[in-house]
C-alpha cells in the first residue's frame, strides 16, 4: 500500500492556489492509497501561507481602496519582511483573481450600480473573493487527506472567524503548559537528531538551517532545556523528516531541503 504524509506546501498549494497548481497538488495526493496529514502541516499553514492571504485581505478591508492596498504592497515589498509577505500576496491576487475570472461587466453593474468607481469594485472583488478563498480552504483542510495524524496536544487548532469584516485566524502558534508536546520524543531519541544535524551542516548555509541546526543541538546537549514554540517552528522540516511513517513518503514542493533531512533517517521525499 502507497502511504503519503502531506507537507505544508502542498497542503497550501491544494487549499488556496489557483487552477492547475491546486489541481497537481490535490492529484499528487489522489495517487496515494493513503494520505496522512500531519497537524504541524495545519499549524505552519495557518502561520504561513493562511495568514498572507488574511493580511492583504485585511488591508483591503481597512484601506478600502484597490489602489491604496497595492501601495502598501509596494511598501511592504521594500520592508525586511519582503520574502516573507510578498510573494504570498501576490500568489493570492493570482488565487482572487482566477476565482473572479467570470464575472462580465453586466454582473458588476447589478452589483455595484453604474456610478462605483473602478477602484471601489476591484477593492470590493478582491476582498470577497479572498474571504472566500481563506474560509474555505480552513473548512477543508481536514478533509483533504484520509487521515489526519500526529495531533498536537499544545496546538489550540481555534476556528477562523470574522469581525467587522476582518479575519481573525486566533491562536497560530503552539500554548504549551509546560514545553512543546513534540520534546519528549525528539529527546528520547538523540541519535537520530544528530543524523539530521549532520545532514544540515552539509547543506548550503542560510538561516532557516542555521535555526534549525541550533535547536538539534540544544536538544541533544541540553536535555533538561524546556523547548519552547519558537524553537519548535524552527525544527521546520526535521519534524516532517522525523515523524514520518518508515512506510510512507514526504510530499512537499521543497524536496531540495527536506530530502536531505528525510534521506538521513532513511525515508523519502518527493514532489508532486
Amino acid at each position: 500500500m502507497s502511504k503519503a504524509y502531506v507537507e505544508t506546501t502542498v497542503l497550501a498549494d491544494a487549499l488556496l492556489k489557483p487552477g492547475a497548481r491546486a489541481e497537481a497538488a490535490k492529484s499528487a495526493i489522489r495517487r496515494y492509497d493513503e494520505s496522512l496529514l500531519p497537524v504541524y502541516s495545519i499549524k505552519e499553514f495557518k502561520a504561513g501561507p493562511l495568514s498572507h492571504y488574511v493580511w492583504f485581505h485585511g488591508k483591503l478591508v481597512t484601506t478600502g481602496s484597490w489602489e491604496q492596498t497595492l501601495a502598501q504592497l509596494r511598501k511592504t515589498a521594500m520592508s525586511p519582511f519582503r520574502f516573507r509577505w510578498v510573494s504570498t500576496a501576490i500568489e493570492a491576487l493570482e488565487a482572487a483573481a482566477h476565482k473572479n475570472r467570470s464575472k462580465t461587466l453586466e454582473d458588476l453593474v447589478t452589483k455595484y450600480g453604474a456610478t462605483a468607481t473602478e477602484d471601489a469594485v476591484l477593492c470590493d472583488r478582491y476582498r470577497l473573493s479572498l474571504r472566500s478563498l481563506v474560509m474555505r480552504a480552513w473548512k477543508r483542510r481536514r478533509s483533504l487527506t484520509s487521515a489526519v495524524v500526529d495531533e498536537l496536544s499544545c496546538y489550540p487548532e481555534n476556528d477562523v472567524v470574522e469581525k467587522r469584516r476582518l479575519i481573525d485566524l486566533g491562536d497560530v502558534e503552539c500554548c504549551p503548559k509546560d514545553e512543546c508536546c513534540l520534546a519528549a520524543e525528539l529527546r528520547g531519541h538523540p541519535a537520530t537528531l544528530r543524523l539530521m544535524l549532520n545532514a544540515i551542516a552539509a547543506q548550503p548555509a542560510k538561516e532557516e538551517n542555521t535555526k534549525r541546526a541550533q535547536v538539534l543541538r540544544d536538544i541533544i546537549r541540553l536535555p533538561n532545556q524546556k523547548l519552547t514554540p519558537k524553537q519548535c517552528r524552527y525544527l521546520g522540516d526535521a519534524v516532517f523528516a522525523y515523524f514520518c511513517p518508515a512506510d510512507a513518503v514526504i510530499l512537499s514542493t521543497n524536496v531540495s531541503d527536506l530530502r536531505p533531512l528525510a534521506e538521513a533517517v532513511g525515508k523519502k521525499a518527493i514532489a508532486p
